[in-house]
């Protein structure tokens, strides 16, 4: 059955959509798109093509707002997916729009948290501090007396969304099918990932469990104020956060007031996104400067946590292996890394050559005067160049230390981010090099190497079940199976004592700092380096048969 209010719904909004394209000088793709239909009689004159295209889409989006709005900001931390004329204008979109009333904010806050509002603040502002596209923020007193702001979603702004995203891939297949410069875009795919993002906005559970983990990193921090998250005031909707009083970091005379020193706040925001990074694996990927506030004593707050980036242990890994790499000059691993974030296997020499000369400038420089912003751009652009699918996640980061940098030189125009990422490559590189990191990679290796071990009955006895079923057919070709047999069990034979030997070198590791057990430790570790000698004596004098 066809649900006519929503059909209703969508076509009004298909008409205010091409009606604002129109009156932005996009008229000529309205016929390209077969939409001119839509326009209102008096519009339907064709235009001629735009030559200022990028800024025209964006003059559109601003005026259709909402969802709009937050589908630019997006695009606009993506330049792997869209050309790069498109990401500057997109980030030009400010999130600045009239609020709701108060009436409606007051339903809203006393259907979700079930009490009157009386019973859960002292005091609220009735005019909101902040208005974007899908809530708004009030001041407010808790019954104790503790200042707070409270974040209220828009009314309806869910079905809002739910209908332009529905548009969105209506206009998306539209796109790769009409414009010929499209064709080449993924587009459903930008708007499948604009769907999760946006879920996750609307979702401000998730918001808030952001800001706890935030709040847990920096904790103890004396230049970084996460604000805290009040959970027995917070739902889906509304979100309950203690009050930051300070002044937005480019508010060049708010600082002055404040005595601020503009050095420091650009050396503290760089260290806080560093450890965001380097050492929580999980950091803000929208630090524009309405998300950022000076607060006295040169502190920083972050605030807006809906886009968050979350680095794995794998690719946290990749990406200080790549950088290690171009502080060790090790241009052949710097390229593998590069390719690993894409999982490609088939490395094209065509592709190689053009990794090469993108990085050829960084490789002669001194690490100090690497400008790891302007490489993170260049592998960025690179790979939307030969259409490689770098993480989303990676892609975030490029974008967030685009944004740190250029934050940073508006406040200091000596600031280069470089140097402090300099700093924490050395820490890096030095910390690998101890035993305690090397013993602990050592241990990850063989635990894996265990895991992987256990796996083998398993997956011989689903290749004795599928061969006895009928599914899989060997053929064997009785070509010096006996030498076969011999080759397999030689090998078997130095796994094991591999196995062995990197036993022995863990538990030798384990019990070295335990009292009395130093002796134990070197007789282990004696035992373990006479087998390896003794394993590579083996394989060297079967090489020498073998050759």
């Amino acid at each position: 059955m066809v649900d006519v209010k929503h059909a209703y719904k969508d076509a009004h909004r298909i008409k205010q959509i091409a009606s604002s394209l129109f009156k932005s000088g996009l008229g000529y793709y309205l016929y390209q798109l077969k939409l001119s239909d839509h326009l209102p009689w008096h519009q339907r004159v064709e235009q001629k093509k735009p030559e200022d295209l990028p800024k025209r889409v964006r003059i559109a989006m601003d005026e259709l707002g909402g969802t709009f709005i937050k589908i630019g900001q997006l695009l606009s931390l993506r330049p792997d997916l869209i050309p790069k004329e498109y990401c500057d204008e997109f980030s030009r979109l400010q999130d600045n729009v009239s609020g709701f009333p108060f009436n409606d904010a007051k339903k809203i806050i006393e259907s979700e948290l079930k009490h009157e509002i009386n019973e859960i603040f002292s005091h609220i502002e009735k005019e909101p501090i902040a208005s974007a596209s899908i809530g708004q923020v009030h001041k407010a007193k808790l019954l104790n007396g503790t200042r707070v702001v409270v974040k209220v979603q828009r009314p309806e702004i869910k079905e809002l969304m739910d209908t332009d995203i529905d548009l969105f891939y209506y206009f998306a297949e539209l796109l790769q099918k009409h414009v010929e410069g499209l064709k080449n875009y993924n587009l459903r795919s930008i708007v499948d990932e604009f769907k999760r993002y946006t879920l996750n906005e609307l979702d401000y559970l998730k918001e808030g469990r952001n800001i706890d983990r935030f709040y847990k990193n920096f904790l103890n921090s004396e230049t970084v104020k996460v604000p805290k998250v009040y959970w027995d005031f917070t739902t889906k909707r509304v979100l309950v956060m203690s009050y930051i009083e300070g002044v937005p970091i480019d508010d060049k005379e708010g600082l002055r007031d404040w005595n601020c020193d503009e050095k420091i706040i650009s050396k503290n925001l760089a260290d806080c996104f560093l450890k965001q990074v380097f050492e929580d694996g999980f950091f803000h990927a929208d630090p524009h400067p309405a998300n950022v506030f000076v607060l006295p004593k040169n502190k920083i707050a972050l605030l807006d946590y809906g886009i968050c980036g979350s680095l794995t242990e794998d690719l946290k890994d990749k990406l200080v292996n790549m950088l290690v790499s171009l502080v060790g000059r090790n241009f052949t691993d710097f390229v593998n890394g590069f390719l690993d974030l894409g999982m490609i296997e088939d490395k094209d020499e065509l592709l190689v050559n053009d990794i090469e000369a993108t990085v050829e400038e960084y490789v002669d420089a001194k690490i100090d005067q690497v400008d790891f912003v302007h490489l993170f751009n260049d592998l960025v652009f690179l790979a939307r160049k030969n259409n490689i699918s770098l993480p989303v996640d990676f892609i975030l980061l490029a974008k967030a230390i685009i944004t740190i940098e250029g934050v940073g030189r508006q406040l200091d125009p000596e600031f280069d981010l470089s140097t402090s990422l300099h700093e924490y490559v050395n820490n890096i590189t030095a910390k690998r090099l101890s035993p305690s990191y090397i013993i602990k990679t050592f241990v990850n290796d063989v635990t894996g190497f265990r895991d992987n071990v256990k796996l083998v009955p398993k997956q011989i006895n689903e290749i004795l079940l599928k061969l006895k079923k009928g599914e899989l057919g060997v053929h064997f070709e009785r070509k010096d199976l006996v030498q076969l047999e011999m080759e397999i069990d030689r090998s078997s034979n130095r796994i094991s004592l591999g196995v062995i030997i990197a036993a022995l070198t863990v538990a030798s590791a384990l019990v070295l700092n335990v009292r009395n057990g130093k002796w134990l430790a070197v007789v282990g570790f004696l035992i373990a380096i006479f087998l390896t000698i003794n394993l590579f004596i083996s394989a060297m004098k079967e090489r020498r048969i073998v050759v």
